[in-house]
């Protein structure tokens, strides 16, 4: 299946940046997630992300983990290993006036820089579709959660995931169009 691509403005869907334009790719290399996806993703999560420590995994532009400061997380990391998205990542930063830190980091290989920064309460998992990098990394990161902590991973429907896997359950699982969330959290 070929990748989707947007091509239309991307918002941030609530909170105190509600509304604001973030700055899109130009390259078809970095596919962000929806807005609409993105909003039913945070608006499923609710409250939990108030206060939140975040890992945004193959962050791309950075639109989960701006959503997730703009919707009160004390705390990101974007994590990629393309410079056009850590360039995005930050650029949309500087536009929302946030701090964040920036990791170029190949995945899941090095996932071992960040365990000092662990445990982390929501963790986003958002590769390139059909890579098998979802599930690579998936199986590497529950040293990495907190114990009420949820995983969230993005991959086109066409992917099945494990019900468990490496010391996590999966408890939930929505589709939107060719997309698919499956949200994990501790066995």
């Amino acid at each position: 299946m070929a990748p989707l691509f947007y091509f239309g403005d991307m918002r941030i869907t609530a909170g105190k940046h509600r509304g604001r334009i973030l700055k899109a790719p130009k390259s078809r290399d970095i596919r962000p997630m929806m807005d609409k996806v993105r909003k039913a993703l945070f608006d499923s999560l609710g409250p939990q992300v108030e206060g939140a420590k975040v890992l945004d995994l193959f962050c791309g532009t950075g639109a989960l983990g701006l959503e997730a400061l703009s919707r009160g997380a004390k705390k990101v990391i974007f994590v990629d290993q393309s410079g056009e998205a850590l360039s995005l990542v930050k650029e949309n930063l500087s536009s929302l006036k946030e701090t964040a830190e920036i990791k170029r980091l190949t995945l899941p290989k090095g996932l071992k820089n960040l365990f000092s920064e662990a445990p982390f309460d929501l963790i986003f998992i958002t590769p390139p579709y059909g890579t098998g990098l979802a599930l690579k990394t998936l199986k590497k990161i529950e040293p990495f959660l907190a114990e009420d902590g949820v995983v969230v991973v993005e991959e086109n429907t066409e992917e099945n995931f494990p019900e468990e896997i490496e010391g996590l359950i999966k408890f939930r699982e929505k589709t939107y169009g060719q997309t698919r969330l499956h949200f994990y959290r501790r066995r």
